[in-house]
């Protein structure tokens, strides 16, 4: 029996063994549920493909088990997979269940069409469930059959002489002192900036050079000070003194460093350099942002013919929050059209918020027009207060103007322009759903046919359920078509402005010949990650002092992928008294957890309610604000007088026992008060053995 418990034994160990050598490398993703079982590779034919060389087309079909989908009743359309940048390019995917009903779910995911471009064996994928953000894995598996182009293997150069191999440049990390508070308007602070030499070679007579941020000036009349050498794994300081401006536009300062030094790099003394940038929190005056300007012109009829003049309204709207002071405005006309007014150069009155200032340009148009697509560059500078001082802008734009071209034997040829594109209101979440709407005309002056419009997101956006391709039978000349695509921000999706790309393919008559044309149009979406900066409910002290300082902290975590800005934490409220009631706190970067801590003393005995307020700005730069209303409960102090100084020594010099007696005694008395106690309860309910262990109840037999 314990033989065939032995070969038992070994034959589960040589199978699991078997199991674990053929599954792909990077089968399971991080934290997910899902799992890569294994891979096929066909060649663009369909035939299995033994090797994969740069440049080769191949399909790829990846088998993704789900260890959370016992029954298999998932849709596999209601999956989202976004190919990654890897070793291949190009191509499509497409999803497909392979499992039986009632079994473990098995998808099957075709990567068809990808070309090899020749570097690593990586297939990476993103796999989700559409509008669940936190469902989402990324997927590796490594293709084997890629075989890494090594453009020196069939010529490889002949192997020169060894020379002396040159140590690399010595590391330099720079940081400055604390400060205890952010620097004022006008205020003065010494700074002391330390150079930690991590390298293995000295730096020899390094030179440090500041420069400070617009709002910040050196005190002494110089910006470079000369170091003594610094060993290696050793530092080196040079301590400045910086003086604020009377007005800080920015709480974000900074003192630019670089420090230059010599260094023997095993072969020759050479000169190296690091160049770094330390941030100096400050409080000033908020600045008012500059304010935007919208560009419009008057309604145009028909497009302008050759030779033809007319008088085009352009206007200025001020959609700031401040007047724009002594605005001047200046036109500058496109190839084909010239400007008829005595000067291209406007002067307008003061623009109040919200409000439109006006020009009327006179134009003609020449007797050849170039193209279509004419207009009028403007450019409008003024003035503004931006909270501390009057500062100047400028805002440059273009007005289109629709123009027709003289008759010709040949055709022109028909453009396709987006005429303007909508995405909702404000900026799109990453991960989020939202309607891409475009619309796009014929500018040319005959129809256009067969008309295919394909929308490509690139690497920030996907279709959500809905193909990227439509078609449109004709559109005539000066006509315009509404589109609308349901798209998906990627939750990977990096912030700011991201491209989508929009292709127009057409045909249309040149004669009786029937001519190809494409377009190509890039088009911008802000996209930002979602806000999941998370804040624990206050650590409170259970009793406080009055007078005496405590600590109320609050624990947080930025568990989002950017940063939030501007952080402050303010204290609201009576009966505390505190260093500072609001705390600059800075920028947290993303991933990273602290504490933010308040240090209060209670004023007055009792029972106080007091907010904690946290404000910041997310990654779409809207302020965001969490309150934690507080209770504190606070003692009076007791007076120290009503304490007998029982340690005081014996004026013989001997140990005070007698205080040391009385001690004991009160201690034996407070015991025997504590036993009485107990046997009183116990009494009440019954009766006590004399035990202080836990005892359980017995329930009492019935009569």
């Amino acid at each position: 029996m314990k033989d065939r418990i032995l070969k038992t034994g070994a034959a589960l160990a040589l199978i699991l063994t078997l199991v674990a050598s053929v599954l792909p490398l990077g089968a399971l993703a991080e934290g997910g549920t899902l799992y890569i079982t294994g891979y096929t590779v066909e060649d663009s034919s369909g035939k299995g493909a033994g090797s994969i060389t740069k440049g080769s087309v191949v399909n790829i079909t990846v088998s993704v088990k789900d260890t959370s989908d016992g029954t298999g009743g998932a849709d596999p359309k209601a999956l989202d997979i976004t190919k990654l940048d890897d070793s291949f390019s190009g191509g499509s995917v497409q999803v497909d269940k392979t499992s039986p009903e009632g079994r473990p779910l098995v998808y099957a995911v075709k990567f068809s069409n990808i070309k090899y471009k020749g570097a690593g064996q990586s297939l990476r994928f993103q796999i989700g469930r559409a509008g669940e953000p936190d469902s989402y894995q990324t997927m590796e598996v490594t293709i084997t059959e890629a075989v890494v182009y090594d453009p020196s293997a069939s010529t490889p150069p002949p192997a020169p002489e060894a020379p002396p191999e040159p140590i690399p440049a010595p590391m330099v990390v720079v940081y400055r002192s604390e400060m205890e508070k952010p620097i004022e308007a006008g205020q003065e602070m010494d700074l002391t900036i330390t150079f930690r030499n991590l390298g293995g070679a000295r730096l020899r007579s390094p030179v440090a050079t500041f420069t400070p941020s617009d709002s910040l000036n050196i005190v002494g009349g110089t910006s470079s000070f000369v170091l003594d050498d610094i060993n290696s794994k050793k530092s080196g300081s040079v301590t400045l003194r910086i003086r604020a401006n009377s007005t800080i536009p920015s709480p974000n300062q900074s003192l630019g460093v670089e420090l230059k030094f010599n260094y023997d790099n095993n072969v020759s003394l050479v000169q190296g350099s690091i160049t770094d940038k330390v941030s100096i929190p400050a409080l000033g005056r908020e600045s008012v942002p500059q304010p935007p300007v919208l560009v419009t012109r008057s309604a145009l009829g028909k497009p302008i013919s050759p030779g033809q003049a007319l008088d085009v309204t352009v206007s200025f709207q001020n959609a700031g929050t401040t007047k724009l002071v002594s605005p001047v405005a200046t036109v500058t006309p496109s190839d084909s059209l010239v400007v008829l007014n005595e000067t291209s150069t406007f002067l307008l009155p003061d623009i109040a918020p919200g409000a439109t200032g006006s020009i009327t340009v006179r134009v003609k148009a020449l007797q050849e027009i170039s193209s279509t697509n004419q207009s009028l560059g403007t450019e409008l500078k003024f003035g503004y207060d931006n909270g501390g001082m009057l500062t100047q802008a400028t805002v440059s734009d273009r007005v289109n103007l629709a123009a027709t071209p003289p008759s010709k034997t040949d055709t022109p040829v028909p453009n396709l322009v987006i005429q303007k594109f909508s995405y909702g209101e404000g900026s799109v979440p990453a991960g989020g759903k939202f309607p891409l709407g475009i619309v796009f005309q014929n500018t040319g002056t005959v129809k256009v046919e067969n008309v295919v419009v394909t929308v490509d997101g690139g690497e920030s956006f996907t279709m959500d359920g809905s193909t990227n391709t439509f078609y449109y039978k004709t559109l005539g000349a000066g006509s315009s078509q509404t589109l609308t695509v349901p798209m998906q921000a990627v939750p990977a999706s990096k912030s700011g402005a991201q491209s989508i790309g929009v292709s127009f393919k057409y045909e249309y008559l040149d004669g009786e010949k029937r001519t190809p044309a494409t377009a190509d149009i890039k088009i911008s979406v802000p996209v930002y990650q979602p806000d999941r900066f998370q804040i624990n409910a206050p650590a409170v002290p259970e009793s406080m002092t009055v007078g005496e300082e405590a600590e109320v902290t609050l624990a947080y975590v930025n568990k989002g992928k950017d940063d939030i800005a501007n952080v402050e934490a303010t204290v609201e409220g009576d009966g505390v008294d505190t260093p500072a009631r609001t705390q600059y706190l800075g920028n947290i970067t993303a991933g990273t957890s602290g504490t933010i801590g308040f240090a209060l003393t209670p004023t007055a005995a009792g029972e106080t309610e007091i907010v904690l307020k946290i404000s910041y700005e997310d990654a779409d730069q809207q302020v965001q604000t969490r309150t934690f209303p507080v209770k504190l409960q606070a003692e009076e102090m007791v007076p120290m007088d009503d304490y007998p100084d029982v340690m005081e020594e014996d004026p013989s010099g001997g140990i005070p026992w007698l205080w040391i007696g009385l001690g004991g005694a009160v201690l034996a008395a407070a015991a025997v008060v504590v036993i009485l106690r107990k046997k009183a309860s116990r009494s009440a309910e019954g009766s006590w053995d004399g035990s202080w262990e836990e005892t359980e109840e017995t329930p009492k037999e019935e009569a």
